[in-house]
């Protein structure tokens, strides 16, 4: 007899993090502007603030330290968690580990940052120069799942 915990998904590393989203209230536009990291190292590619979980934390306890410790900020807000997870095989030696990472739509309340060493720059953008700065399709994916729930009434309201 087969268990259900045996058809659950395995992971090997779970990081989470967000979408910062700044929305300069007095823009009649409501223009959103999301932030992005640019990592360092042998491939320089713009993302998210995330980071992995330490154990006994839960998903959001991990993803508001990451966004602190990436961006030196804490005014700001978790609007909700996204759908979109990220799910990939990174090489770590001669092993691959099945990675997911979790993300939430957060707004800041400042456009001040303070970049950790673990990046070598930072961007506020629109969504169009986000999408295009994006490395990858998974981090496009939960750029456009964000978007699309800013851009409802529901999504603006609830975020301010």
């Amino acid at each position: 007899m087969t268990s259900k915990q045996e058809f659950l998904p395995h992971f090997d590393e779970i990081s989470c993090g967000g979408v910062p989203v700044y929305i300069n209230e007095l823009d009649k536009r409501n223009k959103p502007l999301y932030l992005l990291v640019q990592h360092h190292g042998p491939i320089k590619y713009w993302a998210f603030p995330k980071g992995r979980q330490d154990k006994g934390e839960s998903y959001e306890q991990t993803a508001i330290r990451e966004i602190r410790e990436e961006t030196g900020q804490s005014n700001f807000k978790i609007i909700r968690r996204l759908l979109s997870d990220s799910i990939y095989f990174p090489k770590r030696g001669p092993k691959t580990i099945v990675k997911k990472v979790v993300f939430f739509l957060v707004r800041f309340f400042s456009k001040e940052i303070n970049i950790s060493p673990e990046h070598i720059n930072w961007r506020w953008v629109t969504f169009e120069e986000a999408l295009s700065l994006l490395t990858f399709d998974d981090y496009q994916r939960v750029l456009k799942e964000s978007h699309e729930v800013l851009m409802t009434d529901e999504g603006i309201k609830s975020s301010i």
